[in-house]
């Protein structure tokens, strides 16, 4: 039944309130927020506080001036590091790392969202900042392009398994201070050569083989952990590029691989395939793409070609002296 999955789906919020609320009801409380969830994108963390204001009317229960305060309080920083796991109503300016926007089913109707990366610190050095992943439940995706500095109010911090990130939701206000110079995501599926991928910062459907493909580990730059994560390199007949997978990479080297809603980032002038959680990769058939020994060829450059940041390069050359 309906009303047993919002119990079920809702069960921890559900007694918060019943721990402001305690007359209130049960079923009521996971109606009100599936209807915050599925009619205004609102996921149940955030709508928490607007649940219980709503039940300590329905009740009869006072609202104290310190929890109105609370819930009115805007909580501006600069750093990620400031930020607590049940932050709420944060402003704060970031730069856009990707957007990738999923239709995704919630209650049964597919809605718009989108994920991502941002980083805090924005008008510094990119080795100043902590990135961070959002969601963006409020269609938000004019402002949001890549490359782009803009500052959001009304954003909220969410935790899962240790790690958190920024979701911003359709109240969220999001002013662009830089415009980005970063592409548009794709409309379609239509994969790009690796040469013309390497060209652009932004985002990029791929086919390609896999040459490489090896697990790492990040340590956070706020010292709270590290993340594992999975380090290669792809290529087709055009030529070869890096990529770093911050999401499972299940597949071995000399798989041929669909890589969609990818995004391409420079670092030290060398492009490099970022694959986040909103990336799709899925294993593609084509009897005439190149083998791994064929495309191995594409991985030696001249001298001349080196550019700094490079990685897992071939190269013939003679010792002079």
């Amino acid at each position: 039944m309906r009303v047993m999955s919002d119990l079920t789906t809702y069960a921890n919020q559900i007694a918060v309130v019943k721990q402001e609320c305690p007359d209130a009801n049960d079923e009521e409380i996971g109606k009100e927020f599936q209807r915050y969830e599925s009619d205004f994108l609102i996921p149940p963390e955030d709508a928490l506080r607007s649940v219980i204001r709503k039940f300590q009317a329905a009740t009869g229960v006072e609202m104290t001036s310190e929890s109105a305060t609370q819930v009115r309080e805007e909580k501006k920083v600069q750093r990620f590091s400031e930020l607590g796991s049940d932050d709420r109503n944060v402003s704060v300016e970031v730069a856009v790392i990707s957007y990738t926007p999923r239709t995704q089913m919630v209650r049964g109707e597919e809605k718009q969202i989108a994920f991502g990366w941002i980083e805090d610190n924005p008008w510094e050095a990119s080795s100043e900042r902590i990135r961070w992943d959002y969601k963006d439940w409020g269609n938000k995706g004019e402002a949001m392009v890549p490359g782009s500095i803009v500052r959001l109010e009304g954003a909220s911090v969410n935790e899962w398994n240790d790690k958190r990130s920024l979701n911003i939701n359709r109240t969220t206000r999001v002013t662009v201070l830089k415009e980005g110079g970063g592409s548009a995501p794709p409309t379609n599926n239509d994969p790009m050569t690796i040469a013309r991928a390497s060209e652009v910062e932004g985002f990029v459907n791929v086919v390609g083989r896999v040459i490489s493909a090896k697990p790492d580990v990040i340590v956070r730059k706020d010292g709270s952990g590290e993340l594992n994560v999975v380090r290669g390199r792809i290529s087709d007949s055009s030529g070869s590029i890096g990529f770093l997978s911050w999401k499972e990479f299940g597949h071995e080297e000399g798989a041929l691989v669909k890589i969609v809603g990818a995004s391409v980032r420079k670092f030290r002038d060398t492009p490099e395939i970022q694959i986040n959680d909103g990336t799709v990769i899925e294993t593609y058939r084509d009897s005439s793409f190149p083998e791994v020994a064929e495309l191995a060829e594409s991985e030696r450059v001249s001298i001349s070609d080196l550019r700094d940041g490079m990685r897992d390069v071939s190269i013939t050359l003679q010792v002079e002296n």
